[in-house]
């Protein structure tokens, strides 16, 4: 079952990437949605023990590049449900937890983007990008930097008064 599953899995990757690639951001959310859906009625939820390293490994990476669709949507609280789905079926997944960490910032929750930034420059080291916005989130904590979010799509930065 495994193997078939990473076939048919990389091929809808392989059509998500088309899609993405041509900003048909609409049909690669679709046809994520319905492959994540057809996974989860067939393997069950998280809490089947018997589910493959295989499956639920499949199934976060589709989540993950879903979440980065609705992040582009700016639709950030669907965005970091797919991202949360994803780091609980593959705890290993420093790209989902990259990107949640990514949304937490932007939304000014600090601690949370630091929590997941550092977890995933502890799943893969050599993350540049992780590296690099771990230390930014570390110094705007430092500083007593947080965000004053108004309006989701335009936010100010503010100095916490002490």
């Amino acid at each position: 079952r495994g193997l078939s599953q990473v076939v048919l899995f990389g091929s809808a990757m392989d059509r998500v990437s088309s899609l993405l690639s041509e900003k048909r951001l609409e049909e690669a959310h679709s046809l994520l949605t319905e492959f994540i859906d057809g996974r989860k009625s067939s393997i069950g939820e998280l809490s089947d023990s018997s589910n493959s390293c295989t499956d639920s490994n499949v199934l976060a990476e589709a989540y993950n590049t879903r979440g980065q669709i609705r992040y582009l949507w700016v639709d950030f609280d669907e965005a970091v449900q797919d991202y949360t789905r994803a780091v609980q079926l593959d705890p290993g997944l420093a790209e989902a937890f990259y990107n949640r960490g990514q949304v937490h910032y932007r939304l000014g929750r600090f601690m949370l983007a630091q929590s997941d930034l550092s977890r995933a420059v502890e799943l893969r080291p050599s993350f540049t990008d992780a590296q690099l916005n771990l230390r930014q989130v570390e110094l705007d904590l430092r500083q007593g930097y947080e965000f004053n979010v108004t309006d989701p799509l335009h936010y100010t930065t503010t100095k916490r008064i002490l």
